[in-house]
């Protein structure tokens, strides 16, 4: 596929912005007043606040428009939320674990509640790993 900007090049996002991208990745396709509507049963902001913030995410190339036959223009996550968690959960595990994925899982152990269902599947998960690295 071509990209314009790989995931890689994005740059980072703050507490808002990734607040602000979760809003309209569960919203789909949507106007910036679904998303200031959305967001401030949450959490009051100001409405000016929430369009600037659209307006950066749009610049970092987050967030892209939509045409519309409405009054106005739609917005899209331009990138998956799963490809900017994954590189959120890398930097953290770099930065506050020290680039050890065994002492962020095995603080999550700890400090999360876990569900036998969940435990189970990260066993499923964790034996599938094991079989791929075991084929030659």
């Amino acid at each position: 596929m071509g990209r314009k900007n790989s995931d890689r090049e994005l740059p980072e996002l703050s507490r808002l912005e990734q607040e602000i991208m979760n809003v309209v990745w569960d919203l789909g396709e949507c106007s910036s007043m679904d998303v200031i509507a959305a967001y401030t049963r949450a959490r009051p902001l100001a409405k000016t606040t929430i369009r600037t913030v659209l307006a950066n995410l749009r610049k970092k190339g987050y967030v892209k428009l939509v045409p519309s036959i409405d009054r106005g223009y739609r917005l899209r996550a331009a990138v998956p939320r799963a490809t900017v968690a994954g590189r959120s959960m890398k930097t953290l595990v770099r930065t506050m674990f020290r680039g050890s994925p065994q002492h962020a899982i095995a603080c999550l152990i700890r400090e999360e509640a876990i569900d036998e269902s969940d435990l189970e599947e990260i066993r499923r998960m964790l034996e599938a790993r094991r079989k791929r690295k075991e084929k030659p």
